[in-house]
This record gives structure tokens, C-alpha cells and sequence, in this order.
């Protein structure tokens, strides 16, 4: 059932229609004059004057079919408005608001405006509006579906029945967009947006420079990105531009497919100049920009700009400096290397010389080679602070002012790449050809003068000496060699090494020597007849020695492997046994494998786990007379193993934090003595050790740095031993290194002393010996005067006390029997050195001792302490002869 309208609302819309309808003539009129012919014209007009006619009737469908037919023939927005009233009239509200929006798009009269907006609100509250925006604006709309054809661009509101509707949007260039299902109601306005992501092609820029700027389709454009990169382009063509300072701009074209990608690869030709790199040492890497391009001396051609030179060399603190290329010119590159050493005993991590809290000198590969040390004793010889004895059956070395007579070496520690080689029996340092054949294998010998004790434990009590072996760098090559030693010695050697990749590769090494010994006259031995023969010990000081090492690797792992024999005739008549017989003979054999592995967890953590085993035997036969006990044989059998675990963690760049701990098991120590009248010692003494140590090292600044520590071991044969250490090093200037030191070290009291007896020698009383110790404290100061020329003074003082002595008469009725001396030994001393460092074959080294050892039990009478010279000097200088191939080199050595 319809509705009738008043006749007021007649009149009202009478009135507006005759307004509009002479408006909509008028238009028609005038877009037929310019746009259209007559008879189109005409019959909109006609059309519109029938929707005239049939609106004052009130047959207001009627109207709706004229007013739309006037409308299709010559589109106009007044007649728009009529439609939009027709349908008011028909109470077809969505389709009025459709059409009252459609006649307000480009209306600019505010009278008209405001009409088209009255009629859109009379009937808001009848329908439900559907705001409808794009992202880009003028996409194509969609009701539902497609078929249904367009409801215009966006931005566009829409009157619609209620309901759930989707609204879908196209626009050329981009992806159609879609929206969920929209609940639209009536007196309600639903916004929704769409955004349509725009259809575009790859293209990646793949080529060289890196780093150059990349503009599209103009050469003044914004930067679109830099070599390498993908660009996002809309398809088609366009032309990429590639440019660098420093090189020649390129250009390219591209057709970029939609939806897909293309690569292109520029590549600039660089602008170049020449740069010459010198240094004062031949082949050291030269780097640019932080690529190796060669070795010094070498001409480099480098693209023009700004660019940074590194030259380095193993050794040497790595020099760096700024440079400018400029187009078509020659630069010259002077660099001047300084020689570092690096040392890994000091503080088992590698590290500088000047930043090792303790006294260090290095014997160099090229010191060792130039000089062709046959032993590691040799090698010592001149070092400041130290020198060396030899008592035909053992070398030993002193150390500032305190190396006893018959200790074997026993406070100082040997080690091979951190491996300690002293015994368990005496705990000897084997420095002769007792401890290997010959350094062919060796590197450098890293010298740590001090207490080392806060690291390794018993025997680092005068100081540490560490072998460095060969290097992972060595190339696959095989090696045989003979030389001759002083003294008649004869070695031959051969040596393979077998490099398989960057992180893996093995070397071994087999040596033997053999000697037929000096011949020495001793007056102590003249008897009143005959005394043309007394005194004289001919072809009995003769040895035969063999060595096997060698080490394999892999990445984090690595294994290293020593075995060592000799057998010597003993020429003085030692231990009270016929002099110049030549039953007087004496072996030892020495073993050792150990396997590390030592991963970097992070860039703040790495650990170091460490397991060995040992092994050392000793064999010594000794005539003496029938009244005496006839031949005597003692022999001893040790065998340990152990392991350690260590952490090495770097919070701050700052700061370094070592810590660890160790433990050992000696499960045999076995020694056994007999002569032809009775078996006078068969025992064994199993022990074992237990350590924990932490050492923390903090740079503040680069003017200082602290390192201090401290070591608990613990022994299962005397108890406990703590032993600190802290050290200050000061860098006033770049040229001047202070170090202040203190530290305290211990040995433990070794298996022959706590066990051995004899026809007149006795143990000690359980628990009674405790181990040496020696309190240290020192100040070092290094001047650097160029690159090449240095200069060292140091002064300590040293304080031993509980030294383990052989107290009694050694006989029946008073036994000899080991004890702690109640004498404390105080040395003090200086030192001075100044040294040229080896370049292109040319080192000079001159190097002085004063040291001044007494006991100090007695302050009103100080006895002077055996074996302990007051005066040391070297000299030692090599010149090149012919250019690198040959040189010179000598040592000279002053004791007093």
C-alpha cells in the first residue's frame, strides 16, 4: 500500500522541481549548443520536460524513467538532483542518497550546494552509509562482486539496504584490495579503507664498488640506494645510474617485468694512481683498506681518494697511516716497524712483552738460528741474570745471584709450549744435551725472570723458561740435517711437517747425537806417584742421546708429544766413586704426551683443558772400591698424569680474568739402590697434588695496568703452599714502560729428598721438611729510543728462606738427612741492558749484572753464598754479509 502525499509537500516539490527544471533546461541548452547536436539535444530535452510533467502529476516512476533516459542522453548534474528527488518521492532512500552524492561531486554553488545537501540529510536516518577511502584515492569501487558493475572512485559514500556487504577496489599499477564483511545499518555511517599495494618489479644491483650510489631514471635524482641492493621499480623501462667518488660514473637500462626481478651487475672502472709502500723490514705484509695487497717494498696501483695503510709483520707492532690517492700521481709510503715480542709464559695467554707482570727476554728464531745454540744452556748464556753450570754430569742455571751447587736446576722451570719438563725425582731442569738433542724445533725461548709459582706451581721459583716449538704457519716439507756441537759432538736429524689445511697440520722430529767427550786434568786427583798419570780422566766423559717430538692439530686441539734419552760416562769421580773409571755411568730418559683443547666460547670466554702424562727414569752405576760396597746402582721409575682446567673470561675489553685449577697423581716413584753387598733402598711413595689459582689483569687506561693473583697448592707429602703475586706497569709516554713487581713462589720437597737412604743417609722425620720459598719484589724500566734501539734497568731484591739442605757428616754415626736450612739467602742486584733489535742481519746487544747474594742469619757475619757470581756481561752482535743469505754473529760472556 502507498502513501498519498499532502498537497502542501506537492506544492513544495512543484516549486523545486520548476526551479530545477528550468535550471536543468538551461543546462541543456547550453551543453547542446557547444557539445552536442541538435537531435540528441533535443531529445534530452524532451525527455526531461516529460519528467517534468509526470513529477507535477505525482507519478513520480514515470518521472524517474524520463528524468534517466535525459540523463543517459546528455549526462547533467541538475537533472541528477530531479532523479535523486524522484526517488525521495518514492521512498527509495538508498537510491536518493546515491544520487543526491553523485550531484554534490563538482557542485561550486553554495545555493545549489546547500539544497543537495538539505535533501541528503532529510533521508540519512532512512539509510546506511558506506564511507568509502582508498590509499592511493581513486580507486575503481565494488559492491559485492564485479558483475555488478562500479559504484564509482574512492573517496565515495554509498547509501545501501542494510546489511553485510565487501567492498573491492581496483587502480591501474596496483594490486585489487578487498575488505572483510562489513555490517552496515541503517542511521549509520561505516567507514572502511583500503590500501592497495602498488605492483612493481626487483632489480638487484649486484655489481662493483661496494658502496657506490645508485640514482633511477635521472643522474641528479635522490639516491635510490648503493652497490649491492634490490630497488622496488614500477615496470617498465628505466635507466639506472652508478656512481663513486674515485670512479668513472656507468649508466644502464632495465626493463623491470612486473611482479618479477632482474639483475644487472655495473661495474666502475676506478680512477688510479701509484703508491709506493717501503718499510725498514723486508716482506712485511702491506694491507690496504684492510686487504692484503703484497709485501714491502712494493708499488700498488689504488683507485684515487681516501684510503688507509696497514703494514705488519710477526714480531712487530703493525703500523698504520692515512693516505690520499690522487689521479694519475705516484705517493710514497716510509714505514717505520718496532719489534714486539710476545710472550705466553708470563701469563699463559699471549701477550706484549712490555704488558707481561714480569721480567722477560725473548731468544729470538733469528738469534738462535745466527748463533746455532746446540743446547737450551747455551742459549741462556748471556741472557742478563742469568748464568750457567756445568758439573760434567748436569748444566744448571743460576738466576740473579742464586743457583746452588748440586740442585740440578731444581728452581727453575722448563716447559715445552707450557708443558712443565722438570722430573719428579729432584724435580731437575734439564738444559744440556740431557734435555734434548738439539733446538732445531724450537722457535724462541721465552725467559721469565721472578716467582712464577701464582701459575705453575713448585719449581717457577727463580723463574720460567719456555720453548716455544714450531709454528702452524710452516709450510708441507721435509728436512734432514748433520752438524757438529762443541766438544766433539755429532748429531744428524730429520724432521717432517705435513700442513693440512688452515686449522690442521702435524710435524715430528727425530734426532740422535753422539760424543766422545773432553778430556780433563784434575790437580785435586795428583797422588806422590805415579804422578805422570794422577789427576788426568781421558774418554770418560762420552755420551749417546736421542730425541723424539712432534705435535699434531686440529682447529681447537692439539696434542704434542717428547721423549728424550742420554747416557753419559762421568768423568769428575762424583759422589765419592773411583775417579776415571769407566763403569761410572748414568742415563735418563724423559717423556711426556699431552692434548689440549682450547675453544673460544664467545667473544668473552675461552677454556683451556689440558690432560698429560709423564714419564722419567734414571739409571746411574758407580764404582767404587770393594771396602766401599763394590759397584753401585741406583734407579728410579716415576710415572704421573694429570689434569687442568681453565677459564680465560673477558668481561670489558678492559679487563681479564684467568682462573683454574690442576690436579696430579704420582702414581709411581719408585727408587731402588744396591751395590754388591746389599740392597740399601726399594720403595715407592705415590703422591698426589691438587692446585687452584685465579689471576685478574686490568687495564684502566692505557697508561696502566694491574695484574695480580695468587695459587693454593696442596700436596699430599707436606700440606699446603699459597703463593701471590701483583704487578703495576706504567706508560708515562708511548717510549717508557715502568714495571713495579711482587711475588712469592715455593718447591715443594721432591721424592729423593722426603725418601732416599743410603749406607749413611737417612729420611727425614714425617711431616718435618717443608717446601723453599722465596719472597721477590722488583722495579724494570724500558726507554725506547727509536724503532730498533731500547734500553732496560731493573733493580730487585730477593728474600729465600727454608732452603733444603744435606745436614750431617755422612757417616754411621752422623747420617746425612735432608733439612730446611735455617739460613734465609738475600740477594739483591740491578741490571742494565741496551739492545739493538735484529734488522735486515744487523742486532748488538749489551747487557751487565750486579748481584750480591749472602745468608742472613748472622747479620754481624754474613757468609757469601756458593756459586753465586757478583758480576755478569755480554756482549753479543751480528753483521749481514751477504745481504740476507749470510751473516755474522758472535757472543762474548763475563762472569766474576
Amino acid at each position: 500500500m502507498t502513501s498519498t502525499p499532502s498537497r502542501r509537500a506537492c506544492r513544495r516539490a512543484l516549486v523545486a522541481l520548476s526551479l530545477v527544471a528550468a535550471i536543468g533546461l538551461a543546462a541543456l541548452a547550453s551543453r547542446s549548443r557547444v557539445a552536442h547536436a541538435d537531435d540528441l539535444a533535443d531529445e534530452a530535452d524532451l525527455q526531461f520536460n516529460l519528467g517534468a510533467e509526470r513529477y507535477r502529476a505525482s507519478d513520480f516512476r514515470g518521472a524517474l524513467e524520463h528524468f534517466l533516459a535525459s540523463n543517459r542522453l546528455v549526462p547533467n548534474r541538475n537533472v541528477v538532483f530531479n532523479i535523486a528527488r524522484a526517488y525521495e518521492q518514492m521512498k527509495l532512500y538508498p537510491d536518493a542518497f546515491r544520487y543526491y552524492t553523485q550531484a554534490l561531486d563538482g557542485e561550486t554553488d553554495p545555493k545549489t550546494r546547500k539544497e543537495i545537501e538539505d535533501g541528503r540529510s532529510r533521508i540519512a536516518e532512512n539509510v546506511a552509509v558506506l564511507n568509502v577511502l582508498t590509499s592511493p584515492p581513486g580507486a575503481t569501487i565494488y559492491i559485492n562482486r564485479k558483475d555488478l558493475g562500479p559504484r564509482g572512485s574512492a573517496p565515495r559514500t554509498l547509501a545501501l539496504p542494510p546489511g553485510s556487504y565487501k567492498v573491492l577496489a581496483e587502480l591501474p599499477g596496483y594490486e585489487p584490495a578487498e575488505s572483510t564483511e562489513l555490517d552496515v545499518r541503517v542511521g549509520r555511517e561505516t567507514p572502511v579503507t583500503l590500501t592497495l599495494a602498488q605492483i612493481l618489479g626487483v632489480v638487484a644491483v649486484m655489481g662493483q664498488p661496494v658502496g657506490a650510489q645508485i640514482r633511477v631514471d635521472r643522474d641528479d635524482g635522490p639516491e635510490a640506494g648503493i652497490v649491492p641492493s634490490e630497488l622496488s621499480l614500477t615496470p617498465g623501462h628505466h635507466t639506472l645510474f652508478v656512481s663513486k667518488d674515485g670512479f668513472q660514473s656507468a649508466e644502464m637500462s632495465v626493463d623491470v617485468p612486473p611482479r618479477g626481478r632482474v639483475a644487472v651487475r655495473p661495474k666502475l672502472v676506478p680512477v688510479t694512481g701509484n703508491v709506493v709502500v717501503s718499510s725498514d723490514v723486508r716482506d712485511a705484509l702491506v694491507e690496504i683498506d684492510g686487504e692484503p695487497k703484497g709485501f714491502a717494498p712494493t708499488v700498488l696501483v689504488l683507485p684515487v681518494g681516501p684510503h688507509k695503510v696497514r703494514v705488519s709483520m710477526a714480531g712487530f707492532r703493525a703500523v698504520e697511516q692515512d693516505l690520499v690517492v690522487r689521479a694519475e700521481s705516484q705517493a710514497r709510503v716510509e714505514m717505520q716497524l718496532t719489534q714486539v715480542d710476545e710472550v705466553n709464559a708470563a701469563s699463559r695467554v699471549s701477550e706484549s712483552v712490555e704488558d707481561a707482570p714480569s721480567s722477560v727476554t725473548i731468544i729470538s728464531s733469528q738469534e738462535l738460528r745466527a748463533m746455532g745454540y746446540p743446547t737450551i744452556a747455551e742459549a741462556l748464556r748471556g741472557i742478563r741474570g742469568l748464568y750457567v753450570s756445568d758439573d760434567r754430569s748436569y748444566a744448571s742455571v743460576g738466576v740473579r745471584g742464586f743457583g746452588r751447587l748440586g740442585d740440578y736446576g731444581n728452581r727453575v722451570l722448563i716447559l715445552i709450549d707450557g708443558q712443565p719438563t722438570n722430573d719428579d725425582y729432584i724435580s731437575s731442569s734439564y738444559i744440556g744435551f740431557d734435555g734434548r738433542t738439539d733446538l732445531d724445533d724450537v722457535e724462541r725461548i721465552e725467559v721469565v725472570r721472578g716467582p712464577g709459582s701464582v701459575l705453575y706451581g713448585t719449581s717457577a721459583f727463580s723463574g720460567v723458561i719456555n720453548l716455544v716449538t714450531r709454528s702452524r704457519d710452516a709450510k708441507t716439507h721435509g728436512e734432514v740435517a748433520l752438524s757438529q756441537a762443541g766438544d766433539g759432538v755429532g748429531r744428524a736429524r730429520a724432521t717432517a711437517v705435513v700442513k693440512l689445511g688452515a686449522d690442521a697440520g702435524a710435524w715430528t722430529s727425530l734426532a740422535g747425537a753422539h760424543a766422545g767427550g773432553k778430556s780433563f786434568f784434575f790437580p785435586e786427583y795428583v797422588a806422590d806417584t805415579p804422578p805422570t798419570v794422577a789427576g788426568y780422566a781421558r774418554n770418560v766423559d762420552g755420551f749417546d742421546a736421542a730425541t723424539w717430538s712432534g705435535r699434531v692439530w686440529y682447529k681447537a686441539f692439539t696434542a704434542q708429544w717428547f721423549l728424550h734419552s742420554r747416557k753419559k760416562t762421568l768423568p769428575t769421580g762424583g759422589y765419592g766413586a773411583l775417579f776415571a773409571d769407566p763403569r761410572n755411568t748414568f742415563a735418563d730418559t724423559r717423556g711426556l704426551v699431552e692434548g689440549r683443547f682450547e675453544p673460544k666460547v664467545s667473544r668473552d670466554v675461552q677454556l683451556s683443558t689440558r690432560a698429560f702424562a709423564n714419564l722419567y727414569s734414571f739409571s746411574g752405576t758407580y764404582a767404587y772400591s770393594d771396602a766401599d760396597g763394590g759397584v753401585e746402582r741406583d734407579q728410579y721409575t716415576g710415572e704421573w698424569a694429570g689434569l687442568e682446567q681453565r677459564i680465560i673470561y673477558s668481561p670489558i675489553e678492559a679487563l681479564r680474568i684467568t682462573a683454574g685449577g690442576e690436579v696430579q697423581r704420582h702414581f709411581k716413584t719408585h727408587q731402588q739402590g744396591r751395590n754388591d753387598q746389599q740392597i740399601y733402598i726399594d720403595r715407592t711413595d705415590p703422591f698426589s697434588v691438587g692446585a687452584g689459582y685465579v689471576v685478574g689483569d686490568l687495564t684502566p687506561s692505557r697508561f696502566l695496568k694491574i695484574s695480580a693473583g695468587a695459587r693454593l697448592d696442596y700436596y699430599s707429602t707436606f700440606g699446603s703452599s699459597i703463593n701471590p703475586r701483583v704487578a703495576f706497569i706504567v706508560k708515562p709516554r708511548e717510549s717508557t714502560n715502568i714495571k713495579v713487581m711482587g711475588g712469592k713462589a715455593f718447591r715443594a720437597p721432591s721424592v729423593y729428598e722426603l725418601y732416599y737412604t743410603g749406607a749413611n743417609q737417612l729420611t727425614p722425620p714425617a711431616g718435618a721438611l717443608k717446601p723453599e720459598e722465596i719472597y721477590s719484589g722488583e722495579i724494570e724500566i724500558t726507554q725506547r729510543f727509536s724503532s730498533t734501539i731500547t734500553a732496560t734497568v731493573a733493580a730487585y731484591t730477593n728474600y729465600v728462606r727454608n732452603l733444603i739442605v744435606l745436614s750431617g757428616g755422612g757417616t754411621e754415626a752422623d747420617p746425612n738427612m735432608y733439612a730446611n736450612s735455617a739460613s734465609p739467602v738475600m740477594t739483591m742486584g740491578a741490571e742494565a741492558e741496551i739492545k739493538r733489535d735484529f734488522r735486515q742481519g744487523l742486532m748488538l746487544s749489551l747487557t751487565y749484572s750486579l748481584q750480591h747474594s749472602r745468608y742472613v742469619d748472622n747479620v754481624d757475619s754474613l757468609r757469601q753464598v756458593p756459586n753465586s757470581p757478583t758480576q755478569l756481561g755480554s756482549l753479543k752482535a751480528a753483521v749481514p754479509i751477504l745481504a740476507r743469505t749470510l751473516q755474522a754473529m758472535t757472543r762474548l760472556t763475563v762472569e766474576g
